[in-house]
């Protein structure tokens, strides 16, 4: 069950033209750069101007797609052309350097490299600029501080195998992996410490969120995290008992009602605490709470017409946070705590489960009235988002500000709002005072890992507000959330008034901040025929970045 990723050996730059010279070591070499000026001038690849150049004259695309140069001058006799396109238009971002080295490696292993060395030339912020000065400089010094970094992360992306890859090469005695090394030619070896951090995160979150539901059950999900921060500095609880489950998230056991019948399909509820070494350091503390729903098959508001596949993906928010202590237990930050509630379960369908129409109790004692059964991702949060509410009161917490996000694949809407590759972020007032979620949005920004934001506003409070005396807040209505106005921004009202979280806003004495993320935009990338899509880790990266730099 092994994360580890494919073994980064840091070339520094000023090594480059020595290492290139020992041909055996490495055998292609790949060139993720914006203009092939800036290749054929640098001095380490002299040797290779004038085949470039050759090259060229007979390939028009030579310059706007990736390109394999045969040279016997090259490791391996293989060069490998790259090209970002443009990177100072109004909608460029850093991530043409990840998509640029997906490419790249992707044209390796097509050729047969295991031992590739990865170079980006130009990647620097003043070599992007070129000489340009004022808003322009100030600008691309911004977004491209990380140009280097999300590089790199492009290439791990690309490298990954999953889980149940590894684990069906591993039976067989064989290796999933394509490539033996990578060097990569960087400033500081710091740089790759970081990216293996950041990836590692990745790699937990894809294992996790990527496997199938009988891979991944709730307890096969807890077997698994377990194992990933044995030795760690990273503390793991596991609640499989499902009394105590009911008493302590009763919303959570109403979605798992039907699962119990099939003893490994039975919930669990993960807690991940990292206290940094020093309290005195510390400036925040962040609470994460995590949807793990193994598989939801919508409940009895079933999901039809073939809707029901992927959703074995549904556990992507419960793995991102995972993914994210992982990246943690490796940077051991000084200035943060984080806290992670991951609730497991599986949506299924059975004659004892939870239905329209009832009114359940949540943990802070609001009666919440059903009003569907496929809204179960915001029940299996609620509860844990009143437990992080409770701890962030607590005295332990309570003299250093807090921050609490929820992190889902909550809603269809908010892929249709955003697109595919882009998460959501909504702050409540005291979050909103704060910048939370205007931090993921520079952190995504800078990191190739983007954030949209969305306001949460008064109508999203009216929305789920009771119709009669029976109930003090209402779950969903009976719609798809990709056929009701701001149906993705409704649901974080549900969660701050079922969790109690709306009694700590702007104007209470004790003010909460609650930021509610909804990665279901960002969580998968483009699928290849009828298979799934994979998924990306997502925003593992973003939340590095806002919370650990």
């Amino acid at each position: 069950m092994a994360t580890t990723i494919p073994r980064l050996t840091p070339i520094l730059s000023s090594a480059l033209a020595s290492t290139l010279a020992q041909k055996h070591s490495y055998d292609a070499l790949l060139v993720v750069y914006s203009k092939l000026a800036h290749v054929t001038g640098q001095a380490a690849l002299s040797a290779y101007a004038p085949t470039i150049t050759s090259h060229s004259k007979v390939d028009a695309s030579l310059g706007s797609t990736v390109s394999l140069i045969p040279t016997p001058d090259a490791p391996g006799g293989r060069l490998i052309l790259s090209p970002t396109g443009n990177l100072l238009g109004d909608s460029d971002d850093v991530r043409r350097f990840a998509d640029a080295a997906r490419k790249a490696v992707r044209r390796s292993k097509a050729a047969g490299a295991k031992r590739p060395i990865v170079w980006f030339p130009d990647s620097a912020p003043e070599a992007i600029v070129a000489g340009k000065s004022g808003a322009a400089a100030a600008r691309v010094a911004r977004d491209y501080a990380k140009s280097v970094e999300v590089a790199l992360l492009g290439v791990l992306a690309e490298v990954y195998e999953p889980l149940q890859t590894r684990e069906h090469f591993d039976a067989k005695g064989e290796k999933a992996e394509a490539f033996e090394e990578i060097g990569v030619v960087v400033p500081g070896e710091d740089i790759v410490e970081l990216v293996g951090a950041v990836d590692e995160g990745r790699r937990v979150a894809k294992d996790v969120g990527g496997s199938d539901c009988e891979r991944m059950t709730p307890l096969r999900s807890a077997e698994y995290i377990e194992a990933a921060f044995k030795g760690s500095d990273v503390k793991v609880s596991v609640t499989r008992d499902v009394e105590v489950i009911k008493k302590e998230y009763p919303l959570l056991h109403a979605v798992t009602r039907a699962s119990l019948a099939v003893p490994r399909h039975h919930p669990t509820v993960v807690r991940l605490e990292y206290h940094a070494p020093d309290q005195s350091q510390v400036k925040e503390n962040i609470f994460l709470v995590g949807k793990g729903v193994t598989y939801d098959t919508g409940g009895l508001d079933i999901k039809a017409g073939g809707v029901m596949r992927g959703m074995s993906r549904d556990k992507c928010g419960a793995a991102a946070c995972a993914g994210f202590l992982k990246a943690v237990s490796i940077l051991k930050p000084k200035h943060v705590n984080v806290i992670a509630d991951l609730g497991f379960v599986r949506n299924s369908v059975g004659p004892d489960g939870y239905v329209s129409d009832e009114i359940i109790y949540s943990r802070a004692g609001v009666r919440v009235l059903v009003g569907n059964t496929d809204a179960e991702g915001r029940m299996v949060m609620c509860d844990l988002l009143a437990a992080a509410k409770e701890r962030a009161l607590s005295p332990t917490y309570a003299s250093t500000p807090s921050r609490i996000l929820t992190v889902a694949t909550l809603t269809g809407h908010a892929v249709r709002a955003v697109g595919c590759g882009y998460s959501v972020a909504l702050d409540n007032g005291p979050a909103r005072e704060d910048g939370v979620a205007q931090r993921l949005l520079a952190s995504g920004n800078v990191w190739g890992d983007p954030f949209e934001l969305s306001t949460l506003r008064r109508e999203d409070y009216e929305f789920v507000a009771p119709g009669a005396s029976t109930e003090d807040v209402v779950q969903a209505n009976d719609k798809p959330s990709t056929q009701t106005s701001r149906g993705h921004q409704y649901p974080a009202a549900f969660l701050s008034v079922a969790s109690g979280i709306a009694k700590h806003g702007l104007d209470s004495d004790h003010p909460i901040s609650f930021t509610h993320c909804d990665i279901a935009g960002s969580a998968e990338e483009g699928g290849c025929g009828l298979s799934l899509p994979n998924v990306t880790g997502s925003p593992v990266a973003a939340f590095v970045g806002a919370f650990l730099m």
